[in-house]
């Protein structure tokens, strides 16, 4: 069962993992949930896969050397929060260049602007556009499953996929931003728009 068992195939510890060992585990959570036919109580199963994405996500984006030094790695979560307290337990303990991770709920997507990921529920879409906008001169990585969401300037989309859950990225939304993001993460997009040229090799 995904609940019982998520945990110890998509964790990456901090420490010196290579980009294959990376790039493996982002196949795993491509391959793993979903595997039996899709159940109501099976739900909560996928909102699993999507927070580990989100703490993984860190391991893949880079961001300017001269930006402000920031003491946690903080992954926010702006408005309705599906996962619960999964992302929480994921989170625990680990770092992301060499920071402690910490997990932000927020009511304002403004207050947002500090965060280096900012999840937004598709359960919100009606505010997406006004939630985009107020990060739009941020470098955030925004990330939701709200349909469209690459259209409206996301960066990246989780989206289902024979029971699966994959992600689509946006790079003219990255672009806009100082935020460079990782060969490796786009390696395993479903689908990548955008002009790839800038990104970096890890």
């Amino acid at each position: 069962m995904m609940r019982g068992t998520s945990y110890s195939l998509v964790r990456l510890r901090s420490g010196p993992a290579t980009g294959i060992l990376r790039l493996a585990a982002f196949l795993l959570l491509c391959s793993t949930w979903g595997s039996a036919r899709v159940e109501p109580q099976a739900r909560p199963a996928e909102y699993d896969v999507k927070a580990a994405y989100l703490l993984n996500f860190g391991k893949f984006i880079r961001v300017p050397a001269n930006a402000p030094p920031r003491e946690h790695f903080d992954i926010c979560v702006i408005g309705t929060d599906p996962m619960g307290r999964v992302l929480d337990s994921l989170a625990a303990g680990e770092q992301v260049e060499s920071r402690p991770v910490r997990i932000r709920r927020i009511t304002n997507a403004a207050d947002a602007a500090t965060c280096d990921i900012a999840y937004l529920s598709a359960s919100d879409s009606a505010r997406i556009d006004s939630e985009l906008a107020a990060l739009r001169s941020s470098d955030v990585l925004t990330v939701s499953d709200a349909p469209n969401f690459l259209e409206h300037g996301g960066m990246i989309q989780f989206v289902l996929v024979a029971q699966r859950v994959r992600f689509s990225v946006n790079l003219n939304a990255v672009h806009r931003t100082h935020l460079v993001l990782s060969s490796e993460l786009l390696r395993v997009a479903l689908s990548v728009t955008g002009n790839a040229a800038a990104e970096v090799q890890r």
